[in-house]
């Protein structure tokens, strides 16, 4: 690999966040391309790449002209200096890796889902506590504008009272997503459901508030039945505000320019998240009988450009001493609701108790 920095680290703005990409699979790569290529306002730059796999840390290292590294161990023994750690790996390695990084006294952002376990969670939660470091939750959804100016509308009265919330996410998974086999375990609590579950039921959690219970489904139909592989999962959530909500994920459909992956129903207007991944068109939208064509109330958006925004409130957290938008305690509560889910799908679809789940 290559270890030569083409920046040496006294010529680096004291200011300046230093941060180490651990991890350079395909989320990895997605930030280093989009984001720490073109960091925002020179606040923080990247200074190594670490992943085992010697071609995707070259690459990340080729890119941003920093050393590559096998692991962490490496970059500190190599006398690297850095602040903070963005942290891309394999879920069932967040645990470890974060309470280690927290540990040394350094930042760390890690992917979601927090971990694959309520018990590593708790964990983590319980290392970010009192630490004097940052540890962020990179989930996308709150950091999008759209998901921002709905919450913002519920809370103004926009859409009356609230009596119900739907969440989709319906496409087909395949190409670099499911090059390292994790997304594509069978069963109904595989993978992608850990994955997008977490996903929405953050979306869930930051429009209705906190979720008490859930009850699970999933599809039966013959062509799901043949290889154990489930297509489809319904789930319905009860909120502490006695508010119900729906969450459908389904990975065997055709996916959509963009589209509607929550929708807020209220007494006074409807309100629709529109997301796309393949082009600018992401946005809120608010319905009501004046206006039964809808009204924009967010710019247009990509899902990607989240990226972006994630990092970037991580790091304004760190130099301004303050919470990050998506704590460790968040996504152990998103992490708790997908658990109990699967525990519903186990129980044939009774409603399970979060705080069940969280207790054990």
């Amino acid at each position: 690999m290559n270890t030569e920095s083409t920046v040496p680290s006294d010529e680096v703005d004291p200011a300046t966040v230093r941060i180490v990409l651990v991890g350079c699979g395909a989320i990895g790569w997605e930030v280093a391309t989009r984001v720490y290529a073109h960091p925002t306002g020179g606040r923080y730059r990247l200074v190594a790449a670490v992943d085992p796999h010697a071609d995707r840390a070259d690459a990340v290292g080729a890119l941003l002209g920093i050393p590559a590294f096998a692991s962490l161990a490496e970059v500190l023994a190599a006398g690297v200096e850095f602040d903070a750690v963005d942290q891309r790996l394999p879920h069932h390695l967040h645990a470890d890796a974060a309470v280690e990084v927290l540990t040394a006294g350094r930042h760390v952002l890690v992917e979601k889902p927090l971990a694959t376990s309520i018990a590593d969670a708790a964990r983590m939660v319980a290392a970010d506590e009192g630490g004097g470091v940052v540890a962020a939750v990179a989930e996308n959804y709150p950091h999008l504008a759209a998901v921002k100016a709905a919450r913002h509308a519920i809370a103004a009265g926009q859409a009356g009272t609230i009596r119900a919330l739907r969440t989709t996410r319906a496409y087909t998974l395949g190409g670099v997503w499911v090059r390292d086999g994790w997304r594509a375990g069978t069963g109904p609590s595989s993978g992608i459901m850990l994955d997008q579950g977490t996903h929405h039921t953050s979306l869930l959690r930051r429009l209705g508030g906190e979720i008490t219970a859930v009850a699970a489904q999933h599809s039966t139909a013959p062509e799901d039945a043949g290889d154990g592989e489930v297509e489809t999962v319904l789930l319905t959530v009860r909120f502490a505000s006695g508010i119900v909500g729906h969450s459908v994920y389904s990975w065997g459909a055709a996916a959509l320019v963009d589209e509607a992956e929550a929708t807020v129903f209220g007494s006074k207007a409807r309100i629709d998240v529109r997301v796309s991944y393949e082009a600018d068109l992401g946005h809120a939208h608010r319905f009501d009988a004046k206006t039964p064509q809808g009204t924009a109330i967010s710019p247009p958006e990509n899902y990607y450009d989240s990226h972006r925004l994630m990092v970037d409130d991580w790091v304004a957290a760190i130099t301004e001493q303050r919470r990050p938008l998506v704590t460790f305690a968040d996504a152990a509560a998103d992490l708790a609701v997908v658990f109990a889910a699967a525990t519903s799908l186990e129980q044939g679809g009774d409603f399970v108790e979060v705080a069940r789940i969280v207790k054990g």
